[in-house]
């Protein structure tokens, strides 16, 4: 849905994003993350058409970045972390026009503002005006013009900032529920909002993507246990210790996958893993295993390992 390739920002002869490439598919929900000036806003302003990149290409449902903008606008929803919004208008007027911005049909306008204000649990807002609502309900005002038209590509630039942990929930669930017919790229900082809520992460840091990780490879269960396994060998053999353990996991029906980086040692190996029965699956997997002449040296939530490997990250 959403291919990237060798995209580059330069303002004033400073590389603000440098060649930097990554797709995202239908369903999926991409967590774009790094520090402060790492370059995600400019790259999700890039991919809004909001700015032109300097060079490289991107694809958004097949139309191409530059050439193609206008048909991108008509399919594309995108939140800033400041949104566009003005403070005299009341919240369902200001959702009425913007469904005008966005070309949807004068016939589908109520309906398409009403299921974004129900979605975005705005009901009791809709006739305040938007300066006088806090900074909390603005932003939910701010996603509701994001899905107004439904859209095939949801942009999402810390879109959880300065709510209360009440709307950060009802905001996971209708980002999820979005990412069903759409491809979403969420910015974010929270740690909470990468593992509750992405099925993959980029880090970019310094303009640069740095890192790149899957997180869940199984259904997207709110009963899911993600796991990290450090596995040796107790018997030597002449199958690599990596083709062991994904026969024994293929077989039990456990969703696996490796990190792109192996344990330097080659005795071990470690296997992020899903599990939607957590105790009786945990049991089964590890019994399973030690059958198999393979010996758990660590289980820990995925989450510890994920958080970890980012912060060693952000520390290069």
């Amino acid at each position: 849905m959403i291919e990237v390739q060798n995209l580059s920002k330069s303002i004033d002869g400073n590389s603000i994003v440098k060649d930097i490439s990554f797709s995202v598919g239908k369903g999926e929900i991409l967590g774009f993350i790094g520090p402060n000036g790492a370059g995600k806003t400019t790259t999700l302003r890039m991919l809004s058409c909001a700015v032109s990149p300097s060079s490289g290409t991107a694809t958004m449902a097949g139309f191409d970045l530059v050439r193609n903008d206008r048909e991108i606008r008509q399919i594309l929803g995108y939140q800033p972390e400041t949104p566009p919004l003005y403070p005299f208008m009341k919240v369902r007027k200001y959702l009425h026009f913007m469904a005008k911005l966005q070309n949807i049909d004068n016939a589908l306008i109520p309906g398409a503002v009403d299921d974004a204000i129900d979605r975005c649990k705005l009901s009791t807002m809709v006739n305040r005006e938007i300066g006088r609502l806090s900074k909390g309900y603005r932003q939910r005002v701010g996603l509701a013009q994001a899905i107004l038209a439904k859209p095939r590509i949801l942009l999402l630039d810390e879109p959880t900032a300065s709510l209360d942990p009440e709307q950060i929930n009802e905001t996971r669930s209708i980002i999820r529920n979005c990412a069903d017919d759409a491809a979403v790229i969420f910015s974010t900082h929270i740690m909470q909002e990468i593992q509750h809520v992405c099925d993959r992460i980029v880090l970019i840091k310094n303009g640069e993507i740095r890192h790149k990780q899957h997180i869940r490879t199984g259904p997207k269960d709110a009963n899911t246990r993600n796991l990290v396994l450090t596995i040796s060998a107790i018997q030597q053999s002449e199958i690599p210790l990596d083709e062991r353990v994904s026969t024994v996991l293929s077989d039990i029906g456990v969703h696996f996958e490796f990190p792109s980086a192996r344990n330097s040692s080659e005795n071990t190996v470690k296997v992020y893993c899903n599990l939607t029965d957590a105790d009786q699956s945990q049991y089964d997997l590890t019994r399973s295993l030690i059958d198999a002449n393979l010996n758990v040296l660590e289980i820990m939530p995925r989450e510890s390992d994920l958080e970890q490997t980012i912060l060693n990250f952000m520390k290069d």
